[in-house]
């Protein structure tokens, strides 16, 4: 897969680089990375399964999954 149908994108002009990198931290398949230019990542495109946990607990909401906005808390339903 190539990067152009990356499931993930990252608005550059957003990410604050936060202290704890968030995004990196909770990726379950640890493949969020910082690259040589201190830019956000993904190392492994075709691991992503677009679970969202990055985009949701994104401080700056620079993380988008697919064409849509990160969800919102109050989007969850539960059952």
């Amino acid at each position: 897969m190539d990067k152009s149908s990356s499931p993930v994108s990252f608005d550059h002009a957003k990410c604050s680089g936060c202290f704890e990198l968030v995004c990196v931290g909770v990726c379950p398949q640890g493949i969020i990375e910082i690259d040589r230019e201190n830019r956000l990542c993904i190392t492994e495109i075709s691991l992503c399964t677009s679970c969202g946990v990055c985009a949701n607990l994104c401080p700056t909401r620079a993380i988008t999954i697919g064409s849509k906005s990160p969800i919102q808390k109050d989007q969850l339903v539960s059952k």
